[in-house]
């Protein structure tokens, strides 16, 4: 049997484009050599004790007509796959001695609470979330679109 496509690791980009390329016709090898499929979509045991959740735990683009919803739709499992909307209010919780901050999905949000948390240093967090949301929406400037002549 030919095969069209040898995916070496079965993270779950490599099941996800296996998959695409299985339903459009083409004979699809996936090679693994954990003992679970998945990559980091699962979870294990240390000293049979303590649990870990390896899998990632957010998922942007996912709402209806974006990236992560046509992908499921060419593979039919839009409708078994769903996502729910975390609070915005604060989404994940970061607790370390002396602080704590929920982290909220605005990002001039973000930047009131740190700048609250840190206040010496309130300009540089607002350059630096302006640049991961910058970076996030594509509007990034490349370094060779930056230089002048």
């Amino acid at each position: 049997m030919k095969t069209d496509y040898l995916i070496v690791g079965s993270g779950l980009s490599a099941l996800v484009f296996g998959a695409l390329m299985a339903n459009s016709g083409k004979t699809v090898h996936i090679l693994e050599a954990h003992e679970h499929p998945g990559g980091f979509g699962h979870t294990f045991t240390m000293a049979k004790k303590y649990t870990f959740n390896a899998q990632f735990h957010y998922v942007w683009d996912c709402g209806e007509g974006h990236t992560v919803n046509r992908v499921l739709k060419k593979l039919g499992l839009d409708r078994d796959v769903t996502f729910e909307r975390y609070d915005p209010n604060g989404y994940d919780h970061m607790r370390m001695p002396g602080y704590a901050l929920d982290i909220p999905s605005e990002p001039e949000e973000l930047i009131r609470r740190l700048s609250a948390l840190f206040p010496e240093a309130g300009e540089r967090i607002r350059q630096f979330v302006n640049e991961v949301e910058k970076t996030g929406n594509g509007t990034q400037k490349t370094r060779s679109s930056r230089q002048t002549n």
